[in-house]
């Protein structure tokens, strides 16, 4: 048997291992498809909003018009917005559209979770804390009825809920807010949450949480006092908590934002450098404990070792495709300089590789074009731009990897955005739902 053979035969049963290790993976996939229970609450709960809102007079607007249309009772859910400079445009605006909401200016915050833990600690020492928080970023927009089904989904005993995101570039008609890079960025949900987190929430598993407008149960913040995190993902180091107290989490569909996603490649990168730093700081300080959790009491717990251990055959699958790629053009290399025959295979077998893993992808891609059929107003020309581009875009995560290991982590990533500008009223009401499920039927 032949070098070419070996290799060929390593490169396929890695490819075989990898898809039966990521088989209960791929299973929720198919359930992706089917609604979650509806969940009805018993009583009206009290709830705090916060925007944390540095410099973001530019996008903040529409996200306090969604605010005063909400469904559920205003005098339940009290409205406190963040800034850092008490000069800032937005005290203004939240003055003129929520004239009750509380602004808190913290001079010193330099991320996120320390606007949310300076406010947190407020609301704590008044002695009235809510039953809940939740955490809207100033770009997004809320569905209507967000927190009518966030005090629904806590009848499921839930303390952590994450809700399902929609897209508000796809609100527009713009096409310089639907690009290829902010429709790649808004699918990244569907992956994460529809064919992940959905599964695992039917299974009570530890989910891959995202901050953005997400729900933490009050016991959760009075046993931290506050929000005690700073890592560049702050969200997986709640996770871990979750882990150490047991706290339900839940991710509920039927509660609704829409995301603002970027528009560019570089907006876009950016966010995945901070991603993959977060994830590595992540791994560093908590992996150990983790591991821990999940095999230190005998027998494994399945909802931590998926947590761990989601992406290993992913990264296996493409890992094998880039290394099957490499040993055959260094195998048509040696071949070359030796003055030996059966350069031309092994070149022409050196594609089949990189065919897998575009294969790979581009299956991922139409699986999350699938999931998001029912929220989903990517045009038809821009679904297939999606389903054959996309591969190319994913395949950058590879040397984005490479910088996010290799760069300094900034002490301030809390890094302005280019925005877009969209009127509220275009998801303020039950037409936009409407609109959606006439889609979703035709």
């Amino acid at each position: 048997m032949t070098l070419l053979q070996w290799i060929l035969i390593v490169f396929f049963a890695v490819q075989l291992l990898a898809v039966a290790l990521y088989f209960p993976h791929l299973l929720w996939w198919f359930e992706s498809r089917r609604p979650q229970e509806r969940l009805h609450a018993r009583s009206k709960r009290r709830f705090a909003l916060l925007i944390p809102a540095r410099d973001e007079s530019a996008a903040i607007a529409p996200l306090l018009d969604s605010v005063k249309r909400q469904t559920y009772p205003s005098e339940l859910f009290d409205v406190y917005v963040i800034v850092k400079d008490p000069e800032d445009p937005t005290i203004a605006m939240v003055r003129e559209t929520l004239p009750d909401a509380v602004v808190q200016v913290v001079p010193d915050q330099k991320r996120k979770a320390e606007a949310m833990d300076a406010c947190m600690q407020t609301i704590l020492n008044t002695g009235c804390a809510p039953d809940a928080y939740l955490v809207v970023d100033a770009d997004c927009l809320l569905a209507a009825n967000y927190v009518e089904e966030m005090n629904n989904a806590m009848e499921s005993g839930a303390e952590v809920v994450i809700p399902r995101k929609l897209i508000k570039n796809w609100l527009s008609d713009k096409k310089e807010y639907r690009t290829l890079y902010a429709n790649c960025s808004a699918l990244t949900y569907v992956g994460v949450d529809d064919l992940g987190n959905k599964g695992k929430s039917k299974r009570g598993y530890t989910l891959a949480l995202c901050g953005q407008g997400m729900l933490i149960g009050a016991r959760v913040i009075e046993n931290l006092g506050g929000y005690p995190f700073r890592s560049l993902t702050e969200d997986y180091e709640l996770a871990v908590e979750c882990m150490r107290r047991g706290y339900k989490q839940l991710y509920y569909e039927y509660a609704e934002i829409y995301s603002e996603e970027p528009l560019t490649r570089r907006e876009y990168n950016k966010r995945r450098v901070r991603w993959l730093k977060g994830f590595a700081q992540f791994r560093k300080t908590y992996g150990g404990e983790v591991r821990e959790m999940t095999f230190g009491h005998g027998k494994p717990d399945p909802g931590n070792l998926h947590f761990l251990y989601d992406l290993y055959p992913v990264y296996m699958m493409l890992g094998g495709d880039g290394i099957g790629f490499a040993a055959c053009l260094i195998l048509a290399a040696i071949r070359a300089i030796a003055g030996l025959g059966g350069v031309l295979p092994a070149l022409l077998w050196s594609l089949v590789p990189l065919g897998v893993a575009y294969l790979q992808l581009f299956i991922f891609g139409a699986a999350q074009l699938l999931a998001s059929r029912d929220i989903n107003r990517m045009t038809r020309g821009e679904k297939m731009k999606y389903l054959f581009l996309s591969p190319f875009v994913s395949v950058e995560y590879v040397w984005i990897l490479i910088l996010a290991f290799t760069t300094t982590v900034r002490a301030d990533d809390w890094a302005p955005v280019a925005r877009m500008s969209i009127d509220a009223d275009e998801v303020s009401s039950e037409a936009i739902r409407e609109e959606l499920e006439r889609e979703a039927t035709a």
